[in-house]
């Protein structure tokens, strides 16, 4: 016969002082005082007929009562916070929470934001930059931008675009120097190294040389972000990724060495709930991506 449930503040209260081991710790997290959570224990005891804590002069410890009651609650409320948590994002058609990898961001997102922002004023973007994949059942992202290859289980994903790495070095690198560079002369010049993206191998092997020939790279970089910035700065060749130093070969800042291309096996995907596919702020944010034509 299935139990009722009752008494769910003093469930909550009971769940708070067996986290942090303490009914003062408790009040205080709750808001209320100390013998408001006393008293709601002790109702949860009586109504359960056991003893949940053994009480010590530093705080509580849970019974094996307590304990057991205590993994149960804490499934408990993880689930209600979860429910709460996604009826609360489902419902919000003002917002989107994005994340993406903070180069992605600072190189080549963040400077063409203003153009949603002008299409959709009325909807904020939130971007959570973290290289760390993010599991999307369980938080508040709506959308990741991933780099890689779809292999993310039940979520939906699309192709944004394909991506490839292209030779770039400051101007002032190669400012005597006829472009585009042959291979030799390209090898020749200090190298910058992005760990994430290491292509020189299949660079120098694509242009007939042999990879253990070319010159090892003196800094390596696990940002795409700060690599490029460091080729700005005229530290050294890079082999980048295209879509990150579209704005510098505009600006100038940067210029292709060749015109060779080394292509990757990973791509930029939209990724996002199966069940949020359609919603409102993460449609608009989809077809904005594809109207930039990439």
């Amino acid at each position: 016969m299935k139990q009722h449930v009752r008494h769910l503040r003093a469930l909550q209260a009971f769940d708070t002082a067996a986290t942090l081991s303490s009914l003062s710790k408790a009040a205080s997290e709750l808001g209320v005082t100390h013998g408001a959570v006393s008293r709601q224990i002790k109702l949860l005891e009586e109504y359960l007929g056991v003893s949940l804590f053994h009480r010590q002069p530093n705080g509580v410890e849970k019974t094996g009562n307590g304990e057991r009651l205590h993994q149960a609650t804490q499934r408990a409320f993880a689930s209600l916070s979860d429910g709460i948590r996604d009826v609360s994002r489902i419902e919000d058609t003002r917002s989107i929470t994005l994340s993406l990898s903070a180069s992605l961001a600072t190189k080549w997102l963040v400077p063409r934001l203003a153009s949603f922002r002008s299409m959709h004023p009325g909807l904020s973007v939130f971007l959570d930059t973290n290289d760390e994949i993010v599991d999307l059942h369980s938080s508040q992202i709506d959308v990741a931008l991933r780099y890689g290859t779809p292999d993310w289980g039940d979520l939906h994903h699309e192709l944004i675009a394909s991506e490839e790495l292209i030779v770039v070095a400051a101007p002032k690198l190669v400012a005597s120097s006829e472009l585009p560079l042959p291979p030799e002369a390209v090898s020749s010049l200090p190298l910058l190294n992005d760990e994430f993206n290491s292509g020189w191998d299949r660079w120098a092997t694509g242009h007939g040389l042999n990879p253990a020939d070319i010159a090892i790279p003196a800094v390596r970089f696990a940002d795409s972000a700060v690599l490029i910035a460091a080729a700005c700065d005229g530290q050294g060749v890079a082999l980048a990724r295209r879509r990150l130093v579209e704005d510098d070969l505009e600006a100038g800042r940067l210029v292709r060495l060749d015109n060779s291309t080394t292509t990757l096996d990973r791509a930029l995907y939209f990724v996002c709930r199966q069940t949020d596919r359609d919603r409102l702020p993460i449609r608009r944010f989809r077809n904005w991506l594809i109207s930039l034509g990439l």
